[in-house]
């Protein structure tokens, strides 16, 4: 939750950066293939698997194969979403930073 809080802090601080990282994300959400199997632990899931993952909160959970399909589903709205606040919030931040530095200038410079 941590990193997700400095994603999103990251337009206010380093405006450059943010849209970048957002085009990066939202690139690799258009190229990754959503449509391709779910996999567990780097291995290819058919329709009769079940994943069977150790959790530090909870223990343990199994998920079936429609579990995992409909979890990937689900991944590129968040990460295209992701991307378009990172685009958005540096492409408006930018020129406001640019102008509070203008103006900090012009007002150590008299």
């Amino acid at each position: 939750m941590g990193l997700l809080i400095q994603l999103l802090i990251l337009p206010v601080r380093r405006p450059i950066v943010a849209i970048v990282l957002g085009l990066a994300i939202i690139g690799g959400v258009l190229a990754y293939d959503w449509k391709q199997a779910p996999s567990c632990g780097g291995e290819t899931m058919d329709q009769s698997s079940v994943c069977h993952r150790l959790n530090d909160s909870d223990g343990t959970y199994d998920k079936t194969y429609d579990d995992m399909k409909s979890d990937q589903s689900s991944a590129p709205y968040f990460w295209g979403a992701l991307g378009g606040v990172l685009v958005l919030g540096g492409s408006v931040s930018w020129p406001i930073r640019r102008r509070r530095a203008t103006r900090a200038a012009a007002m150590a410079a008299s």
